[in-house]
């Protein structure tokens, strides 16, 4: 017969580790893979104050932007990785389970999305770097600077993603239990299915458009696409492949098949892919608009480039809602008494 002490403890329907509870494997795994990932994260950070404090170090050329503009990029990109901290940090610690969900879901999402694609252009990267196959940029950064940072966002990708996985068994454990043929069928699922068919046309498109790219193609790319070198090209592919997961993890979520498929592994699909082609395509949709990628003045001249980029940012959009519900329909069936 159990008792009041028995009986974990909620808040807001997430999962609440009892505060006499010996602390468990995994928490421990939480605060190992967690402080790894900070440690991940301050190469580039590091970079990015010394450069923001005035120095030089790395930089052999000028900027051919304006110093301000240059200034604030690296103050923005600095602060996203004194974010990345603040939420690793709640990943590993147990007063991050009292964290607003939404507070430690769209950062995590986005900063998933961002870094994700680094695992697989980085080391790539770092190697054609060192043994002087390819070089990275335009010749305006120290040749370790490149390696760096790409292998530096990958460590962060991989870190993040696993203190992630870690926290999110620990408040909401039935994402990592039972198959697809365990989820009820609710009235969200008129809406979802039409929305996952329509977002996976939308992907078909991109990753149909990104994978010529990557494989040396010039076809609806700028006139400047025939000096593109090996970090678009890794860009491109890793691009369509995430695009490609997304599609197959929402499907499957809105569909409910294959019935005995973890729900886990369709999440991560959706979750990893979705964030990756949103983000992606958000970023060079930025850098376009506000003039920092040096593109010409008439749109035209930029090729498809831009158009597949919006429908990244479309079909990315349109997963996060989709598994909103679909994740929101699953929390409220198993806080429902049985």
């Amino acid at each position: 017969m159990s008792t009041p002490l028995d009986t974990t403890a909620r808040t807001s329907g997430d999962v609440i580790a009892h505060p006499s509870a010996t602390p468990r494997p995994r928490g421990r795994a939480r605060l190992i893979i967690g402080y790894l990932a900070v440690a991940a994260v301050q190469p580039y950070l590091i970079l990015k104050l010394t450069w923001i404090a005035g120095s030089t170090n790395g930089i052999t050329e000028t900027s051919p932007l304006d110093a301000s503009v240059v200034r604030g990029g690296n103050i923005v990109t600095a602060v996203m990785e004194l974010t990345a901290i603040a939420i690793l940090l709640a990943f590993t610690h147990q007063w991050g389970l009292r964290v607003p969900a939404w507070l430690v879901l769209v950062p995590a999402w986005i900063g998933t999305g961002l870094l994700a694609p680094f695992v697989i252009t980085g080391p790539v990267i770092a190697a054609s770097v060192v043994s002087d196959l390819a070089p990275v940029g335009d010749d305006s950064l120290a040749p370790w600077v490149g390696p760096l940072v790409y292998l530096s966002f990958g460590a962060q990708a991989v870190g993040i993603a696993s203190c992630f996985v870690l926290y999110a068994k620990e408040r909401w454990p039935y994402v990592f239990s039972g198959h697809l043929s365990d989820r009820l069928i609710g009235p969200s699922r008129t809406a979802l299915v039409p929305i996952a068919w329509g977002t996976a046309a939308l992907l078909v498109v991109v990753s149909v458009a990104r994978l010529p790219w990557s494989l040396g193609a010039a076809w609806g790319l700028p006139s400047s696409g025939e000096s593109r070198g090996v970090a678009e090209q890794l860009t491109d592919g890793a691009s369509a492949v995430f695009a490609v997961a997304a599609a197959v993890g929402i499907l499957m979520l809105a569909v409910g098949r294959p019935r005995r498929t973890r729900i886990w592994v369709p999440v991560a699909l959706a979750w990893i892919g979705g964030g990756a082609t949103l983000e992606a395509g958000a970023y060079s949709l930025v850098l376009l608009f506000t003039k920092l990628t040096g593109a010409v003045d008439s749109v035209p001249a930029t090729g498809m480039v831009p158009f597949v980029d919006l429908l990244q940012v479309v079909a990315g959009v349109a997963i996060g809602v989709a598994g909103a519900v679909i994740l929101a329909a699953d929390h409220a069936r198993s806080s429902t008494p049985s």
